[in-house]
């Protein structure tokens, strides 16, 4: 596949675009379960099935993130010019889903790949969700840290 010099630019931006949307999306899904799903838990659950909501709400926003990338991947590998998918026997939707978790999660098993201006996406999905997972594990743990010292107090 010759690559075209012009479109490499576009994926960036069409990259930036993604993180920007991204981490919007996760401090929404963070801000929702802090503001929300928390205050509720806590009136009707005890402090373990808490956490536990509070985590699945937060892997639902993950999910949504790696999807949202995968989209983009698969849409972008639709014009051959943007890149081409390695590895599998078609451009089937769920090799890409398969691809965004892995780059999500930086896993990065080499079984798919991606080749072409396209990568961008990926290298960029990689970092933006260990962020993401981060973030995701530091917010959890400071809202384990407020219920366990109201627990301890009462």
């Amino acid at each position: 596949m010759q690559e075209s010099p012009f479109l490499e630019p576009v994926v960036w931006i069409i990259a930036a675009m993604m993180v920007i949307a991204t981490v919007s999306l996760h401090y929404e899904v963070m801000s929702f379960v802090s503001d929300r799903v928390m205050p509720w838990a806590q009136k009707h659950l005890h402090g373990r099935r808490v956490i536990a909501i509070a985590v699945a709400a937060l892997l639902c926003g993950h999910i949504i993130e790696v999807w949202g990338f995968a989209f983009v991947m698969w849409l972008l590998v639709q014009n051959t010019a943007m890149g081409t998918l390695q590895g599998a026997s078609g451009h089937h939707w769920l090799d890409f889903l398969y691809l965004s978790a892995v780059n999500y999660t930086s896993l990065g098993d080499g079984v798919l790949r991606l080749d072409g201006p396209v990568r961008a996406i990926a290298v960029t999905e990689a970092l933006t969700g260990l962020m993401m997972i981060g973030w995701s594990s530091s917010f959890t743990y400071l809202k384990m840290e407020r219920i366990w010292r109201r627990e301890h107090k009462e």
